[in-house]
């Protein structure tokens, strides 16, 4: 009665053909998304890998006499201060210490971590830039991304100028 077999189209080899090729480019962007995917995970787990052997083979530059945590990780990140551009940022000590805490996201441990790697006021704060961002989020161990989301620099902006 009625001939419906697809292939007797005239142009049903075309349409194969183009749907394969779909099929393919298709397969190709998926392929691809995945394993961008699995290279970005991969990536992050080798850069805490390589921070925990950095920190196995740093030699503290202050032996901690406190068997308490807080202290071993002061050290620690008193052990890398030398890694930050001081004078870039500015020089600062104790005496002239603005208290951190006003900063939202600077709580009273993280004032000392910064304290240990010599941030004590908020135009050394003000003057970071990306590259002292994620020097000193690496070095005082923090959330990734937690001080642009916060941002630092902008309340520390604010409160150096209304000093």
């Amino acid at each position: 009665m009625f001939n419906m077999n697809p292939l007797n189209l005239a142009d049903a080899q075309m349409q194969q053909l183009i749907m394969l090729l779909v099929a393919g480019v298709l397969g190709f962007i998926i392929g691809y998304i995945s394993r961008q995917r699995t290279i970005r995970e991969l990536e992050g787990e080798l850069a805490s890998t390589e921070r925990a052997i950095d920190d196995c083979l740093r030699t503290p530059v202050v032996v901690a006499s406190a068997t308490d945590g807080e202290s071993i990780v002061l050290n620690r990140i008193r052990a890398r201060a030398s890694e930050i551009d001081f004078s870039r940022i500015g020089m600062a000590s104790v005496d002239n210490a603005d208290d951190l805490k006003v900063i939202v996201g600077v709580g009273p441990f993280l004032e000392k971590k910064l304290h240990a790697i010599g941030i004590y006021t908020f135009r050394q704060i003000a003057n970071f830039n990306q590259e002292d961002i994620e020097k000193v989020n690496d070095i005082i161990e923090f959330f990734p991304g937690r001080i642009e989301r916060d941002d630092w620099v902008g309340q520390a902006t604010e409160l150096a100028n209304k000093k």
